[in-house]
């Protein structure tokens, strides 16, 4: 067997590697992969020695009291590699501590294979001299990072976005509102406050409040809020029952909801490349502790946070940080989506752009078959 250790910290990181390793069983059976995922990875073959339920963690002052979680984490991985020797290291993008670990496999000789890179060209982009040190091969999913890592020097790759693989083309929106139990004619606000509690606590609220306002000037207005695998249902309850208003959760089936939706109210991450590949409207919100603010202030340089800006290389979805996340301009921007066509129908199109610049569906294979040749070629 050839035994590959696998580390993704995050929720879309598991779904993305679950896809890698299935991808990579089908071109080459004796495969065995091994490490830090979830429960995608694991039903995917991935021999788990942590579940990343309780290893993700958003922001920079988050993962400061997380620390000590995280470093008996890490210090077992790398241990792991020291006495297994793996014939390769995979890593799916949660750079810091999947640099630390690239930093060990490539003193041992282990060649490192990163799949989902790390957005080195948005924030703290000093590391880029270290990631090349430690990297044999960068699998890149955004057109845009290809030219970025080419010019200091990477081999890179750029196989096309691994979510084209596992999202269906949009239906109908009547259709699949039918299909979730919503009346078909009325209109459907669908909140996606993240994946992470840190990330409930901070956007849950706030999402709910602005549905309440939404509601009083959108008449027959539903709601519903899309529930991740990494939150139990009794740590939603607590905020909707304190709301007012009627809100149907939706529990694996985030993407029908952002398919169905006639906008959508999401926090900036995975979700909203989800959803402009649904060519939903959407609001992008993000609300982080201050100290996690006060430090990416002075390490982030974009003009843009919201993924689908970046690709379109302009402010096609509203996204409103911090202060600017206000109910009232939050509930503007709703309306004005839910009541102006041609508003939505502009922001469509702008969707259907980024959903072009991400190429065509086999990514999954075509990384897997990158990782195939990284293997066999050993560490330089």
């Amino acid at each position: 067997m050839t035994r590959i250790m696998i580390a993704a910290g995050e929720s879309s990181g598991d779904l993305h590697g679950s896809n890698l390793v299935r991808s990579a069983l089908s071109l080459d059976p004796d495969l065995e992969f091994y490490g830090l995922g979830g429960e995608k990875m694991k039903a995917a073959g991935v021999q788990l020695l942590f579940d990343l339920e309780h290893q993700g963690l958003a922001g920079l002052a988050e993962v400061i009291t997380g620390l000590k979680n995280t470093l008996a984490t890490l210090n077992t991985l790398k241990n792991s590699l020291k006495q297994e020797r793996p014939s390769g290291l995979v890593l799916i993008d949660y750079p810091d501590f999947n640099l630390s670990l690239a930093k060990t496999a490539r003193r041992l000789g282990i060649p490192v294979f990163y799949y989902i890179s790390p957005q080195v060209w948005a924030w703290r982009r000093g590391r880029i001299k270290k990631i090349k040190r430690l990297v044999n091969q960068m699998v890149v999913v955004f057109p845009f990072e290809v030219a970025y890592y080419r010019q200091h020097g990477f081999d890179v790759s750029f196989v096309g976005h691994p979510l084209l693989d596992v999202m269906d083309i949009p239906r109908p929106k009547e259709e699949v509102k039918a299909e979730l139990g919503f009346a078909a004619a009325e209109p459907l606000l669908g909140l996606l406050p993240g994946s992470r509690m840190s990330e409930i606590r901070q956007h849950l609220p706030l999402m709910l409040e602005c549905a309440s306002q939404v509601r009083n000037q959108v008449p027959g207005l539903s709601l519903a809020v899309a529930q991740a695998d990494t939150i139990k249902t009794e740590e939603l309850d607590p905020y909707l029952d304190a709301c007012p208003i009627k809100v149907k959760v939706m529990r694996g089936q985030t993407h029908s909801l952002q398919n169905a939706a006639d906008v959508i109210l999401a926090a900036s991450g995975t979700a909203t490349l989800e959803t402009a590949l649904m060519l939903t409207p959407m609001v992008v919100i993000y609300r982080v502790r201050s100290l996690t603010l006060f430090l990416l202030k002075r390490l982030v340089k974009l003009e843009h946070f919201a993924m689908a800006n970046l690709i379109a290389g302009e402010r096609l979805v509203p996204e409103l940080l911090q202060k600017q996340a206000r109910p009232d301009r939050i509930t503007a921007e709703l309306v004005s989506l839910l009541k102006e066509p041609e508003t939505r129908t502009k922001m469509i199109d702008g969707l259907k752009n980024v959903r072009k610049k991400l190429g065509e569906p086999g990514g999954s294979k075509r990384a897997a078959e990158l990782l195939l040749a990284t293997i066999e070629k050993g560490s330089v």
